[in-house]
């Protein structure tokens, strides 16, 4: 359901701060899912939205006719100009997706042998279920060293199927002696995204008419991702090359996560925000 109001004149800041209350009230609403408070922008000037999502007719219905929500509507009155509009969407209710991203570096006169990996590794990612899709990116010389292979599915849960399969336990073997190196591999795992973005968080205000795009979405996390876990790894080397596998693993995420949530996503989206848009 998407609710917009707009504000009387002069009275912009108790309306914000009503119109927040609201939003916050419906977060206790029983079968709410979640909710964004959108303020006035350049397309929509003056209004405010709130876009809510429940898990049924029966839990919005409860929300709209609840004690809760007719006091705020009555305390609130005097603040909105005009009649408020609403907007009701039907939609199935779906996990977000995560991508898993795994880098390594083929050895001399491997490529034709890891074309036919890829094909394979694709072959098999269709047989599980929630698989959605993979991308693959070549080495580019002076700029990209490593091979990037990245594959998204419904779910954690379908993704962990894949990743402990005996099938990629298998595929993994094969190529083994064709890497120089080590393999990396981090898990972007998005549960707690705004609706229609796919790594929600870090692309939140970003696309406000339209959720931006899955492949850009990937695009910039690889951006940031890609050199953030090969520097990791040479640091890692350098610094403690006698770490054993799990501590390396957990320390390397908890810094890589660290990196790209406040440093890195957010420049990024900032400087890629009309691109994102387009």
């Amino acid at each position: 359901m998407v609710v917009s109001r707009r504000a009387r004149p002069d009275r912009e800041h108790e309306f914000e701060r009503w119109i927040q209350r609201l939003h916050a009230a419906a977060h206790e609403a029983p079968g709410h899912l979640r909710s964004d408070v959108r303020a006035p922008n350049e397309r929509h000037p003056e209004e405010w939205t709130i876009v809510y999502q429940f898990d049924s007719v029966e839990s919005r219905e409860a929300w709209i006719n609840s004690p809760a929500r007719t006091a705020l509507l009555e305390d609130g009155r005097d603040l909105v100009d005009g009649v408020a509009t609403e907007q009701v969407l039907a939609m199935a209710h779906v996990p977000e997706p995560v991508t898993a991203v795994a880098s390594f570096r083929l050895g001399p006169h491997s490529q034709k042998r890891f074309a036919t990996f890829v094909a394979d590794v694709r072959a098999a990612l269709a047989s599980f279920d929630g698989y959605l899709d993979s991308q693959v990116f070549e080495p580019v010389e002076g700029v990209q060293e490593d091979t990037v292979i990245a594959f998204s599915f419904e779910s954690r849960a379908d993704l962990d199927a894949w990743l402990n399969s005996s099938e990629r336990t298998q595929l993994l073997e094969t190529i083994e002696p064709h890497v120089d190196g080590e393999r990396v591999i981090n898990v972007v795992d998005d549960l707690a995204g705004s609706m229609g973005h796919s790594f929600g968080g870090w692309f939140r205000g970003v696309g406000d008419e339209r959720p931006v795009r899955r492949w850009k979405q990937a695009s910039i996390i690889l951006l940031a991702l890609f050199p953030t876990a090969l520097t990791l790894a040479l640091l890692r080397g350098w610094l403690l090359p006698d770490l054993p596998l799990v501590p390396t693993v957990l320390v390397s995420n908890v810094i890589g996560i660290v990196v790209l949530t406040w440093f890195l996503m957010p420049t990024l989206t900032r400087v890629f925000d009309a691109w994102l848009r387009r």
